[in-house]
């Protein structure tokens, strides 16, 4: 009976609380409004919200997630299945985003002075590239115990 249910994927999970997603039956309201009937009626669920739209599920439990979808499967529910993890692959930058942010403040800075706006914005966004760059002689001072 298992492998006839619907595949739901826990997207996420703290604590008292998990998101999973039906995708198979986005759409399906008759569906989702049975699924939300069911897991209301297992011991430990304290609350579902159900999107058909998007084919979520939100569950306020108290037992683990895991026993929570054992009791979903059991009662013919769903099979409860892990989001497969994705690989955060960041790519490499070819400047150093400290250096573009306070080269970046220091143009705002210049900007701010031609335009007449010297305070707060120039002297603003100056103490701010000043800061990123290191140059901050309040740091200089609190390092040296002073």
């Amino acid at each position: 009976m298992a492998d006839d249910l619907p595949v739901a994927v826990l997207v996420h999970s703290m604590p008292g609380r998990a998101r999973l997603r039906i995708a198979g039956r986005r759409g399906d309201a008759v569906f989702f409004a049975a699924i939300a009937t069911g897991l209301s009626a297992l011991p430990g669920v304290y609350h579902v919200d159900v999107r058909p739209l998007t084919g979520s599920i939100v569950i306020a439990h108290g037992p683990p997630v895991a026993r929570v979808g054992a009791a979903a499967e059991k009662a013919g529910l769903f099979t409860l299945t892990e989001a497969p993890e994705e690989a955060a692959d960041w790519p490499e930058l070819p400047i150093d985003p400290r250096l573009a942010m306070t080269l970046g403040l220091g143009l705002v800075a210049v900007w701010q002075l031609l335009r007449g706006q010297i305070f707060p914005p120039a002297v603003t966004a100056a103490w701010y590239a000043a800061h990123l760059a290191g140059w901050s002689a309040f740091d200089d001072a609190h390092d040296d115990g002073e």
